[in-house]
């Protein structure tokens, strides 16, 4: 038998506020997410990054989108300078990536550097100014395609990739979120199977 659904409700309670209402939306997310670092410059060079997790392909290689506030460094950065750069984190550098994520939850002025605090390492990109991430497995390198509300669109200009990744020799595993985990965990992309066989 399969089991019972139940509506869920679309608002957080109005009790809730703040971080709490973030986290009641956070532990209902039932679709999986991948975990990415976004590298920006604003019109001075001076860098930031963040962690994101709402995070899609828009199409494969060619267009990349997420969501993020207005308020943030990293939307005024694209704002002002049309790029961005997707870093693809492995769960071996996840407690740099989480502090990542906790000095970007905290008002920092503009020119904290979140890479350098964090103990990882920014390289150049090949076509936009904004960073990669050295210890992340890949990068793609976009420029702003469109935007609307906390919606950007970017399109891809370069990307690299790490040699075993590229070949299918990799063992890192890459970090998720949602599918019903609490909000203190995450999950790992660790296996490979094949499609069924259908038959029409």
């Amino acid at each position: 038998m399969l089991d019972k659904k139940i509506s869920l409700p679309l608002q957080a309670p109005e009790s809730l506020s703040g971080e709490q209402a973030r986290n009641w939306y956070r532990q209902r997310n039932f679709v999986i997410c991948p975990l990415v670092l976004i590298t920006t410059v604003n019109r001075e060079g001076t860098l930031n990054a963040a962690v994101k997790t709402n995070f899609m392909t828009v199409s494969s290689m060619k267009s990349y989108a997420f969501c993020c506030s207005p308020e943030h460094h990293t939307y005024r950065n694209i704002m002002e300078t049309g790029e961005f750069a997707v870093n693809i984190p492995t769960e071996d550098i996840i407690a740099k990536v989480l502090k990542i994520a906790v000095l970007t939850e905290k008002i920092w002025p503009a020119g904290l550097n979140e890479i350098k605090q964090a103990g990882l390492t920014p390289i150049p990109s090949e076509k936009v100014k904004p960073p990669r991430i050295k210890e992340c497995v890949a990068h793609y390198e976009c420029l702003l395609d469109w935007h609307k509300d906390n919606l950007i669109v970017g399109k891809v200009v370069a990307v690299s990739v790490e040699h075993n990744l590229m070949v299918g020799k990799a063992t890192k595993n890459m970090v998720i979120i949602g599918g019903g985990r609490p909000i203190d965990s995450y999950g790992v992309v660790a296996g490979t199977k094949k499609w069924p066989k259908i038959s029409l």
